[in-house]
């Protein structure tokens, strides 16, 4: 769990040990009032993460004379994404991850990268991703927050407790519906199935009374938030991958000395490639392991009717989610990296 947490609170560990870690960084910046760093994590707490929290912050106070900490709120307890951005623009909270879904409320187009049927591999998410994100991050910081990292959390799967092998058994359960989620939305609506509306923080319960009975997550995401104790069966084919980045509010950003910022985007680059790279390995870990614990794995009877499906939706959202040039960049870069199975269902 410990690079679960490294890869959703990379901006709790960095930025705080990042600052100011600069050598020779004049002494007037490490002076001042104590600071507390306020950031948020959906993921809950555990001993191994109390201890990480801990060794970072004593760095943190060694590196500072003790004037800067950092006070995180585990599992939720800051509220969903939705309340999270609200504290963060009245000054309550200065960071946290955030899915697509709550970034495009002030980046509009980045869904583009978790657009359906467009990526089944990571050569084409990071390709296409350094490509659009640059022009992203002007429009985060035009609206008043500072895109640390963008990243991923791994392959998007299915998890059920009972069998989904067509999208006609998916139009028979009572799947999750993120409220956030235009895509989601949207998709349930193309075809045909009914969604059932619950935060984030409200999935484990959903699944555990039956109110819902199929969730969207990674594998180290449903493990990361224990979800997968409700479900038995996960699709073995991986429907896309599920981005998004961490934040930062741009005022507390703005008032940081410029030797501080190098460190911390320095930082942020150097540990951020790493740690995607271990998100990914842990994620494709966790999905084996599920599968040794008890979990059915589900191969769809049909892989191009859910690409197909995906496909169609990609197209709705154009001119609603984002533009048609955007999307079509994003799909000529996606093609060079395409395996010859998704060239086959792309037209």
């Amino acid at each position: 769990m410990k690079k679960v947490w490294s890869i959703q609170s990379l901006l709790v560990v960095v930025m705080a040990a990042g600052l100011l870690v600069v050598p020779g960084a004049p002494k007037s910046a490490q002076a001042g009032a104590k600071q507390t760093l306020k950031f948020a994590v959906m993921v809950p707490r555990s001993p191994s993460l109390a201890v990480e929290e801990k060794k970072y912050n004593k760095r943190l106070a060694d590196l500072t004379d003790g004037q800067v900490q950092v006070r995180v709120y585990w599992g939720g307890a800051a509220g969903g994404e939705k309340d999270v951005v609200r504290k963060m623009r009245t000054g309550q909270i200065d960071g946290t991850p955030l899915s697509l879904d709550v970034l495009s409320q002030f980046v509009r187009e980045c869904l583009v990268l978790q657009t359906p049927g467009l990526f089944n591999n990571y050569k084409q998410v990071d390709a296409v991703r350094r490509a659009l994100t640059p022009a992203f991050d002007e429009e985060a910081y035009r609206n008043g927050f500072k895109v640390m990292v963008w990243g991923d959390v791994g392959r998007l799967r299915l998890f059920s407790k009972n069998k989904i092998k067509r999208v006609k058994d998916f139009k028979q359960a009572r799947p999750w519906l993120y409220p956030q989620s235009e895509m989601l939305k949207e998709f349930y609506k193309s075809i045909g199935a009914t969604g059932v509306p619950l935060d984030i923080g409200e999935v484990y319960g959903g699944m555990q009374t039956g109110m819902i009975d199929t969730y969207w997550a990674t594998a180290a995401l449903a493990a990361a938030l224990q979800w997968h104790r409700t479900a038995k069966y996960v699709s073995s084919q991986g429907l896309g991958f599920i981005s998004g980045a961490i934040i930062f509010r741009r005022p507390a950003w703005d008032n940081l000395p410029e030797v501080a910022k190098k460190a911390m985007n320095d930082i942020v680059d150097e540990q951020a490639r790493e740690n995607q790279k271990e998100i990914r390995k842990s994620d494709d870990k966790i999905f084996k392991r599920l599968l040794k614990r008890g979990f059915t794995g589900i191969e769809a009877d049909d892989p191009a009717e859910w690409w197909n499906a995906g496909k169609k939706l990609r197209r709705r959202l154009v001119g609603r989610v984002y533009t048609k040039k955007l999307v079509d960049k994003a799909e000529k870069i996606a093609l060079k990296y395409a395996s010859k199975d998704q060239l086959a269902n792309w037209k």
